[in-house]
């Protein structure tokens, strides 16, 4: 397992280890108001056989919980404090299980009652407390460990009978004795094996879904490192083969690129350039992202963004003309910002075309690259360079202007001469228009 995830199982140890300590003191409280309420006014007069075990009694309650709740204080002390160490929760649950047998001890040599029926003795019933605990850890072997040692010591503590030399002896109607037999005391302690089988498995089953969402995490992170968002998730649900398959799709491709960047990279110091340059990025993925589309990739000052990838929707083409028009919205509001400021303003062209592409996965496991190829992604580069001699920041396909449902002449399209574009052969109908 990698190191993140070890670290986050780490985290969750020491964070379920401090819940469980709170709880300890928690139920160390609840239970001794419990007690006192159930015993008060219950005590018989004088200072007979009954009086002296119950005495007896509220003082080993009081010592026992008092115990528990100190474990509890430790534990939660150690786990804020930054010195937990994975060890000390073996340390804990040897001591909850601990604290049970030698209460359930200490109650059969008080009350001289048979080992037989432990299991009326209140401690004992501390048990699936115990067991509970280990459902808020991850560890399946801390909790068979916990099982398997209550298991033992109730066991032991059952092959035991009351000591002759008890401080006393309490008589039990021999009625109770078909159910604190042998028989039923054995099914009882499977049943409570059951239990705490049936919560390491818990355990095991939370731990494996915590690893795989761990990995999930960390595969879906690193593709996020090199893929848009939207991109990322679909080849993180697809898989790696799936997406290099690729598919055919229409697609709207828009293409946008400042003007002069050369002259103006000559002229600027790396730092400023830099800046520059991000301040364009920022504005162009807003104007985007408020059209639902993705960005492909940064060229330097040129951005390459798709509509209807990963899932085309009827409104693409309407999209990315409308993210075109925003960009040179974007644009118009931050050249007033840098004259204001006493700097150029900034010129742009924008291209978008409308057609089939190839949309997939191109590389390998090491660096997947996700991308859409064919001859429309080459003719909306087209356009946007065509944006420098039609004089127009936005130039547009027929196809595109069509498919968005745009009449030209009501949407201000003026229609350019037809053009052969380079490195192509077939010419190709164009609009162009100054929305700003």
């Amino acid at each position: 397992m990698n190191i993140i995830a070890e670290h986050l199982f780490a985290e969750a140890d020491r964070r379920a280890e401090r819940t469980v300590g709170v709880l300890r003191i928690l139920v160390a409280a609840i239970l001794a108001l419990a007690f006192v309420i159930a015993v008060s006014g219950r005590r018989p007069d004088g200072d007979g056989v009954l009086g002296g075990v119950l005495d007896r009694q509220a003082a080993m309650v009081a010592v026992t919980l008092g115990g528990y709740a100190a474990v509890g204080l430790l534990a939660w002390s150690v786990t804020g404090s930054g010195r937990f160490r994975p060890w000390m929760s073996w340390v804990f649950v040897t001591l909850d299980v601990g604290f049970i047998l030698a209460s359930v001890a200490v109650a059969i040599l008080n009350t001289g009652i048979e080992a037989d029926y432990l299991a009326g003795f209140p401690a004992v019933w501390l048990s699936p407390l115990v067991l509970a605990f280990g459902a808020l850890r991850y560890n399946p072997v801390l909790q068979a460990y916990v099982t398997a040692l209550l298991a033992a010591g109730l066991a032991a503590a059952a092959a035991t009978s009351g000591s002759p030399d008890s401080v006393t002896r309490i008589g039990v109607p021999e009625q109770l004795g078909l159910f604190f037999s042998v028989p039923p005391n054995i099914m009882r302690l499977v049943m409570l094996v059951a239990a705490g089988a049936v919560l390491a498995l818990a355990a095991a089953r939370a731990r494996s879904l915590l690893r795989q969402a761990v990995e999930e995490t960390r595969r879906r992170a690193n593709l996020t490192r090199y893929l848009p968002p939207q991109i990322a998730a679909r080849l993180a649900e697809a898989g790696s083969e799936e997406a290099r398959r690729g598919r055919r799709q229409t697609v709207a491709v828009l293409f946008t690129d400042i003007r002069g960047f050369t002259q103006r990279a000559e002229s600027l110091d790396p730092v400023e350039l830099g800046r520059f340059v991000g301040e364009f990025r920022a504005r162009v993925s807003t104007a985007v992202a408020a059209h639902g589309g993705v960005i492909d990739k940064f060229i330097g000052d040129a951005v390459m963004v798709l509509f209807g990838v990963p899932d085309p929707g009827p409104r693409d083409a309407a999209e990315a003309l409308s993210a075109a028009r925003t960009i040179l919205a974007e644009i118009c509001n931050w050249n007033r910002e840098r004259l204001a400021a006493g700097r150029d303003a900034v010129a742009v062209g924008v291209g978008v075309h409308w057609g089939e592409v190839f949309c997939g996965a191109i590389g390998d496991d090491a660096r997947l690259e996700f991308t859409v190829l064919g001859d429309t992604v080459n003719v909306a580069a087209r356009l946007e360079e065509t944006c420098k001699t039609a004089g127009l920041p936005l130039v547009a396909s027929r196809q595109v202007i069509d498919a968005a449902g745009e009449s030209p002449e009501a949407c201000g399209w003026k229609r350019l001469e037809p053009a052969r574009l380079r490195g192509r052969l077939q010419s190709i109908e164009l609009y162009g228009t100054d929305p700003r």
